[in-house]
Order: C-alpha cells, then sequence, then structure tokens
C-alpha cells in the first residue's frame, strides 16, 4: 500500500457525505423501493468513469452491479452488499432513522450497519482502485441488491437467474463476522461465517367460535393458541455442537478466563457441566449456536375488546443447525404442542437449501487472516457460525465460497444495535473499513 499515496482523511469525508446520503434514501423492505438508492450508486460510480448496469427487478426495486476486469484471466471477486433495510420504529429513536445525523463520532440512522456502511466502504475501497490505476489481475466486481431483509427473491436471488455471469465468481464477500471487541474496546477476536443456520418460520393458528366477550365460553381460539403458546415458549431445543461451532469455541479458549478454558477446548463435554452451561447459554448469542432456536415474534388476534375473535394466530422465527431438516423439526414441535387446538403452518418467505461450510482454507479467507493481522498482529481469526441468514446461502447452494465478513470494530452493544433503535456506525469505523478492503482487495486481486 505504500507505492499510493492516499489522503485517508479526504478518504474518511468523502465516504461519511456518501453514507449520510445512502442512508436518507430510505429503503424500508416492505415495501422496499431499492431502485432509488441503486440509482445513487450507480451516479457515484459513473461519475468515475466505470459503467454500472442497473438491474430492475420489480416496480421500484433494483438491484446493481459493477465490473472492473482484470489482465490474468481469473474468475471474478465479487463484494456484496444489500441496500434494503429493516422497518424502524421512528417514536424510538434518539434521531430520525433517516437523517444520517452525525453526533459524538457516529453516524446515526437505520441501515448505518446493516449493510450501507458496509456498501459504501466496498465502493470507496473499489474507487481507490480506479483514482489510483492500481492495475487488477483478477476482475472486481460489485454488487447493490435488493430484498436481502425479505428473503432475496427480488435482489440476489433474482440476480443469479437473470446475470448467469454471476455464477463464475471465484468467491463472495458479504456482511456477517465482525471483528469483536471486549467492553472496554480492547481486541477480542476476528470472525468470518462460512455458514449459516437454515430459516425454519411457522405460524400457529387456532379457530374458534365468536361471541360476544361478556358471555366466555370453551370454544375460544385465543385460549387455544395461548395453551399451545404456554408449551412452546417454555420448550427449549436440546444443544447440539456441530464441528464448526466446536472449532470456533476451540480457537476462543486461549481467550477465554483460566477457568473457563477447558470448557471452550471442547465445548460439548463444557456443556455437560451445569454450572458452566447455565453462564455460557446466558450469553445470547452462544446460545443460539449450539441449539436450533424458536422465537415468538407476531401475535395476532381480536379487533375489539367486546368480541370474541374466530381466529388467532402466532409466528414464529425458527433459526435451524445445519444438517436439521425443516420437516424434522416441525414434527418435533408438534409433539410438544400435542393435543393443542391448534394447526402448524411452515412459511416459505426465505428461500435457498442448506449448504456445506465455505472452507476455512479458501483463498478468500486466508486473505482476510494475513490482512487482519498485519492489522492486528497475532490476533485470533477463527471461521464460525452466523445465527442469521444472508444472501450468502444462494451463492453456496451454488458451491461457490462465501465469507460473511463486514470489517467493523464492535462491542457486542454496538452488534446488538443491528435490527435495533439507535442503529449507528463510528465514522472511525467506517474508515477502518474502507482500509481494509482495500487491502484485501490488493491482496486477491492484484
Amino acid at each position: 500500500m505504500a507505492k499510493w499515496s492516499i489522503d485517508w482523511q479526504g478518504v474518511k469525508e468523502e465516504a461519511l457525505e456518501v453514507l449520510r446520503g445512502y442512508i436518507r434514501i430510505d429503503t424500508t423492505n416492505p415495501p422496499g423501493r431499492e431502485e432509488a438508492a441503486a440509482r445513487y450508486v450507480m451516479g457515484l460510480l459513473e461519475r468515475e468513469g466505470l459503467k454500472p448496469e442497473l438491474y430492475p427487478s420489480a416496480p421500484e426495486r433494483a438491484n446493481l452491479l459493477v465490473r472492473m476486469e482484470g489482465s490474468g484471466g481469473e474468475a471474478p471477486f465479487l463484494l456484496m452488499h444489500h441496500m434494503d433495510v429493516v422497518p424502524a420504529e421512528r417514536d424510538k429513536w434518539s434521531v430520525d432513522p433517516f437523517s444520517a445525523e452525525v453526533r459524538d463520532g457516529y453516524i446515526w440512522g437505520r441501515g448505518s450497519l446493516d449493510t450501507k456502511g458496509f456498501g459504501v466502504a466496498q465502493l470507496m475501497a473499489l474507487l481507490l482502485i480506479k483514482r489510483h490505476r492500481i492495475p487488477l489481475k483478477r476482475p472486481l466486481w460489485l454488487m447493490a441488491a435488493a430484498d436481502e431483509e425479505a428473503g432475496g427473491r427480488w435482489g440476489v436471488q433474482w440476480m443469479l437467474k437473470e446475470v448467469p455471469e454471476l455464477k463464475r465468481v471465484a468467491f463472495v464477500l458479504n456482511e456477517g463476522g465482525t471483528i469483536r471487541l471486549n467492553p472496554d474496546g480492547t481486541l477480542h477476536h476476528y470472525e468470518i461465517s462460512t455458514a449459516q443456520k437454515t430459516v425454519a418460520q411457522f405460524r400457529l393458528k387456532a379457530k374458534g367460535r365468536t361471541g360476544h366477550g361478556s358471555i366466555p365460553h370453551e370454544d375460544n381460539a385465543n385460549d387455544k393458541l395461548v395453551r399451545a403458546l404456554s408449551k412452546l415458549v417454555h420448550w427449549k431445543a436440546p444443544t447440539k455442537v456441530i464441528p464448526l461451532v466446536r472449532d470456533y469455541f476451540r480457537n476462543l479458549a486461549p481467550l477465554q478466563p483460566p477457568e473457563d478454558a477447558p470448557y471452550y477446548e471442547d465445548i460439548e463435554k463444557g456443556l455437560k457441566d451445569e454450572a458452566f452451561a447455565q453462564r455460557f447459554l446466558a450469553q445470547h448469542h452462544y446460545n443460539a449456536m449450539v441449539r436450533n432456536t424458536h422465537t415468538l415474534t407476531v401475535l395476532r388476534s381480536g379487533t375489539k375488546v367486546n368480541v370474541i375473535p374466530s381466529e388467532a394466530e402466532a409466528i414464529f422465527d425458527c433459526r435451524l443447525l445445519p444438517g436439521t431438516q425443516k420437516e424434522e423439526f416441525f414434527r418435533t414441535v408438534k409433539e410438544v404442542i400435542k393435543g393443542e387446538e391448534v394447526e402448524l403452518m411452515p412459511l416459505e418467505e426465505f428461500e435457498g437449501t442448506a449448504s456445506p461450510p465455505s472452507p476455512a482454507d479458501g483463498e478468500l479467507f486466508q486473505a482476510i487472516r494475513r490482512v487482519a493481522r498485519r492489522k492486528d498482529p497475532n490476533c485470533v481469526v477463527t471461521p464460525f457460525l452466523i445465527t442469521g441468514a444472508t444472501d450468502s446461502r444462494f451463492f453456496r447452494a451454488l458451491r461457490i465460497p462465501c465469507y460473511d465478513f463486514t470489517p467493523f470494530r464492535l462491542t457486542q452493544e454496538e452488534v446488538n444495535l443491528i435490527h435495533n433503535h439507535n442503529e449507528r456506525l463510528s465514522v472511525g469505523n467506517l474508515l477502518f473499513a474502507v482500509q481494509f478492503l482495500f487491502d484485501l482487495i490488493l491482496e486477491v486481486a492484484t
């Protein structure tokens, strides 16, 4: 990198302004309306002499792909992020979630972490390659996708059908893992997701007899649903440690207090110790890595206080460990609520089949590790299982290696801001991510 004289202060200021403009384009999904954001990015690229392509996938919805070709005949390196964001409860925020206000060294706004901030870091790294005329041996592509937050049907899934060239990329860098910090801001470890849990959402529905609220009866849909929910919310799937998760905690063992390190060395054995298991599973993100989970997220019933409704429903967001079949899990759930007058109906909003983890000895993973250890010598860099779902599943289903890694340095408290009120990203993190991705491009594409 020393060969190129880069004004990093200027890069930081430019990236900040670009991100503020990106956040101010409301791409809440539903309905998405990502075309405006795609055209915003398109304009930035065209001003640099690049030729991005816009791919409308539905009314007011579009994806963007820009290609920088290489000279070495190698398959492309794809940088990917999504433009849509989850809804924001405006009255619960300290600022307008689409104001992109800069306060206390942070840029506040929906999408700053997930994933417009990551997208701007990708964009700026790519533009630095272009501005400094750095020759590429491997083609460098960037895709800004629609619809990730609602399953990817009009985003990556659509693009893979309509733009077959995407199926020949060598590997993909997408959102997911981060650089984890201790509460005091010191480095803990780097984690790069090589696999993710499978989405298996379902609805429970109860039906009954309507009537006046002043005359209770035994055929109340609400009562039926509540009895089933009482069983289900008190049930937890047994713990199960898959090899990827076993290795993740083994890699973290040297970073633990001496009394906990042996348990992390063999987490499956450690979870048999009741005291350790209670302490370990109280960490919600760890708990989600070692069991299938089901979370009650939506309840619907009734429209008036004095009317007994004829239907009541609850929706669960389920995430299954790799290797667990949806049908098998649903059979288990039905056993848990056996005897209750409710119907279980799987939701099919998220598509994409489970696939084996991307290899930790792959070229891109190893390049991330090298850059990480230049930034933080002797740091722990580990593959891990992401408990959410990303668009990477569509590429992994095609056996294309995907690595979910956003080079932001975050405490657990900051990670918890994703999909939460007051989502924000530090300006320092934005610059660090640009620098990291610039170095990573040099590693794998020059």
